[in-house]
């Protein structure tokens, strides 16, 4: 970076926008609603048997998002979010990786949650020391790629990790940071709420975001 980037950037200070954006939205409570039943191993053994299932993805606008991500995933990537420092592995959205978390997962943690097995998208993610997700809100954006729904009012979405919490692996909701979390304890995070993740411990961060329709 040269000094003049450096005085530009806190001239036009383009995360401006997104600070009033996200200040204007009001804290919420964030505690484990749920707790499930994990096989770590099992897990990271799908990891590397399934490597080619993984999404290779990191910071950066994205056809399938919407225009107010897009406008986010920008700003991130003017103040800094590259490849470099926000890489993951994403499974579930490739080939028969849902269909193989589901079962990982399975029946009876499905039922904890309260969601519709035939609707459930299970997408693991791998963050690599020195890489975390950059702040934003969910939308509907990877979901709706995968299922066709007419109503989307019932869907739920959900974060926990496959494995005790470690050093250095953190997770942002609201105005919540959560750390020293279990395996297994699962989170509501609502659509619309600002979150991130970042790993800056020395090994890989493995997290699950969890969504599906509630089972009337």
């Amino acid at each position: 970076m040269e000094k003049s980037e450096y005085i530009h950037l806190l001239a036009t200070s383009p995360w401006k926008e997104m600070q009033n954006h996200f200040d204007s939205i009001l804290p919420i409570d964030v505690k484990s609603t749920t707790k499930l039943d994990i096989n770590t191993s099992d897990w990271i053994r799908f990891s590397i048997d399934n490597f080619d299932l993984a999404t290779q993805k990191w910071e950066e606008p994205k056809s399938h998002y919407t225009s107010q991500a897009n406008k986010w995933a920008t700003i991130n990537n003017i103040v800094g979010r590259n490849i470099h420092n926000s890489f993951e592995l994403n499974y579930g959205m490739l080939g028969d990786g849902n269909d193989k978390l589901k079962t990982i997962l399975g029946r009876n943690n499905i039922k904890l949650l309260g969601i519709d097995w035939d609707t459930v998208l299970v997408r693991l993610l791998v963050k690599f020391p020195g890489h975390g997700m950059a702040w934003h809100e969910d939308s509907l954006d990877s979901y709706v790629l995968k299922f066709d729904l007419p109503d989307t009012s019932k869907v739920k979405r959900y974060w926990f990790s496959i494995d005790d919490w470690q050093d250095g692996h953190v997770f942002q909701v609201s105005k919540t940071v959560l750390s020293n979390w279990k395996k297994g304890e699962a989170f509501d995070l609502p659509f619309g709420i600002g979150h991130a993740s970042s790993n800056f411990g020395y090994r890989p961060m493995y997290s699950v975001s969890f969504t599906g329709v509630l089972d009337s």
